[in-house]
């Protein structure tokens, strides 16, 4: 395994996550985009915000994706597409697919989070990675197509769930597909309020997608979900939206971890084992923990371009503060959306256009 004879930009930006992809931008504006390298597998990114439209059929694939090689030609930020497979970062090196050595000044990770399903699954389709999600998505229209009666479970009952489950019902509406939303919660968006887990459940209820509440899933095989309890649910295909996970290959770097494998930070971002190491989005392990979320993501960006400037020369380090409230979108049919932050919720189709505004002007930045 050799070192590229070629010198990099002194940062490395491994992963085209919804905070590196403003970390390109500022740094293009300020004319220092030569100052950074973003790696990432797929000169695609996908923004998790328009995913269930994009399900849903609202949305075709370059609305919701930033094209990340457009996005660096015009900062003047070279652009790498390739896998990282480790990270030294005693010797600050990222180990590539190619079996190369891309020694860096400053590592900055973004790269999202992966499935973690209950031990010994393997079966069904994860939404997560969401960036290969649209190759998956076409499994089940192939599965859907035949006109066969199926029936679809969506595991995970928290927003990505609901969020998934009704933009499949949307999408299926010419077929005979029944959606179930399965997981081990007793409601639905069991973290948020009280009247937006009575509105989910209501509007569930009207387009008949099926809930099996507590119904923790420990095994999948031969078309049977099978429950802690015991109880049963056979199905056609599931959809995994459940809890997130890190790469294996982070526990080989050396990196301090948490108990999850995601990449501890200070409040400034940096990790706590390597100072020359920053991490963002889902990968980060934050010391005042959040959800695994794009809202937060989005936040972290220009905080992260700020740190990384000052960092190089010497400076202090902003503090990043993650919002205590956040605003929640959820996605419904025809049209409408639900709204709920500070235990308030509001439904209509409003709400959606809203969304959709606030989703647009996001993807107008990268373009």
């Amino acid at each position: 395994m050799g070192d590229r004879t070629d010198v990099p930009p002194p940062i490395v930006l491994l992963g085209g996550g919804h905070a590196h992809v403003e970390v390109v931008r500022r740094f293009g504006e300020l004319g220092l985009g030569h100052q950074i390298l973003l790696v990432s597998p797929s000169r695609h990114a996908p923004y998790s915000g328009m995913l269930p439209g994009y399900i849903s059929g609202k949305y075709g694939f370059d609305d919701f994706h930033i094209d990340l090689a457009a996005l660096c030609a015009r900062g003047g930020t070279p652009f790498l597409e390739t896998w990282a497979t480790g990270i030294d970062p005693d010797r600050r090196r990222v180990k590539l697919e190619s079996g190369e050595d891309l020694p860096y000044q400053l590592l900055s990770v973004d790269i999202g989070s992966f499935p973690s399903l209950p031990e010994g699954i393997v079966g069904g389709i994860s939404v997560k990675p969401i960036a290969s999600f649209t190759d998956r998505l076409s499994r089940l229209d192939a599965l859907c197509a035949n006109g066969t009666p199926l029936r679809l479970a969506v595991i995970g009952q928290g927003v990505a769930g609901v969020e998934v489950a009704f933009a499949l019902k949307q999408r299926y509406r010419q077929h005979q597909i029944q959606i179930a939303l399965v997981g081990r919660a007793e409601q639905p968006v069991p973290e948020r309020s009280r009247r937006t887990r009575q509105l989910v459940e209501h509007e569930m209820q009207a387009i008949g997608i099926e809930q099996y509440a507590a119904f923790d899933v420990v095994d999948f095989r031969d078309g049977t979900l099978v429950a802690r309890d015991g109880r049963r649910l056979a199905v056609d295909e599931v959809v995994w939206t459940t809890s997130s996970g890190a790469p294996t290959w982070l526990r080989d770097t050396g990196l301090g971890l948490d108990a999850s494998g995601f990449i501890r930070v200070d409040d400034a971002l940096r990790s706590v084992s390597h100072t020359d190491v920053f991490a963002a989005g889902d990968i980060a392990s934050l010391p005042d923990p959040r959800p695994k979320a794009g809202v937060f993501a989005v936040r972290q960006g220009p905080l992260l371009a700020e740190n990384l400037q000052r960092c190089l020369a010497g400076a202090a380090l902003a503090t990043y503060r993650p919002q205590n409230f956040w605003l929640v979108l959820i996605s419904l049919t025809n049209g409408r959306a639900i709204a709920d932050k500070w235990g308030l919720a509001i439904v209509g189709g409003w709400v959606a256009r809203w969304k959709h505004r606030i989703d647009s002007r996001f993807m107008q930045r990268y373009r």
